[in-house]
């Protein structure tokens, strides 16, 4: 039986629309809240109230709305997760085994999910992120297409910048029609990236364009019109 959650937008982060200010965040292996407690498909979770340099005070003050945690892979991953957010509706189905069978190349690394896809002519290893309001690729890899805008990212690990953004075509999946998604570059990522060994990081853009199913670590497209 899944439980059905109602999401709501904020900077282009993804976050639960009840009162425990739950941000969805597939960057952080480690869920948290304030109260110590998360309530999810009708259990209670102990957690730490905090992580590291991020506390819900760190993610009130950069994304300007009421956060009391966040829930990362570690919660994520004991649930089937549904992410049904590219049609206006906005939710998120825990629990839900339906049978979405069109898989996607992933991988895990040091408690994150990753995936395999095409961005404009290259197959790149993406870190799936839905805490960056921004996904990011490579410098070195998007020398051909041309600077849109900047924009404001912030990072627990460095702080504020500025990253430059692009419009670049994109495949999750061979066969699947391409889609233009918007990717940012900046070298305090390129650093972070080579320490991973990964090619880029790709965050809530990928669900404007797709509805994501994880099951068991591994990532599926559901069917066809529904």
């Amino acid at each position: 039986m899944f439980t059905m959650y109602k999401i709501k937008w904020a900077k282009n982060h993804i976050i639960i629309d009840d009162e425990q200010g739950l941000l969805i965040d597939t960057g952080s292996p480690v869920s948290f809240h304030s109260s110590g407690t998360i309530k999810l498909c009708g259990q209670n979770i102990n957690v730490p109230t905090s992580i590291m340099e991020v506390s819900n005070a760190y993610l009130q003050e950069n994304i300007s709305t009421d956060i009391q945690g966040l829930i990362g892979t570690d919660i994520i991953s004991r649930h089937t997760t549904l992410f049904n957010l590219q049609r206006g509706e906005d939710f998120i189905f825990m629990d839900d085994d339906a049978d979405y069978s069109t898989r996607i190349q992933s991988f895990s690394l040091m408690g994150l999910y990753g995936i395999v896809m095409c961005v404009g002519d290259k197959i790149v290893k993406m870190i799936f992120d839905t805490g960056a309001p921004v996904s990011y690729i490579k410098s070195s890899l998007n020398e051909q297409h041309t600077i849109i805008r900047q924009t404001n990212d912030f990072s627990p690990s460095f702080g504020n910048f500025k990253a430059d953004i692009f419009k670049i075509f994109t495949v999750i999946k061979s066969g699947c029609p391409a889609e233009e998604m918007e990717f940012g570059c900046a070298k305090e990522v390129d650093r972070v990236l080579s320490l991973m060994g990964v090619d880029g990081i790709i965050g809530t853009e990928l669900l404007k364009h797709y509805r994501i199913q994880i099951k068991n670590g591994e990532f599926f497209l559901p069917p066809q019109g529904i």
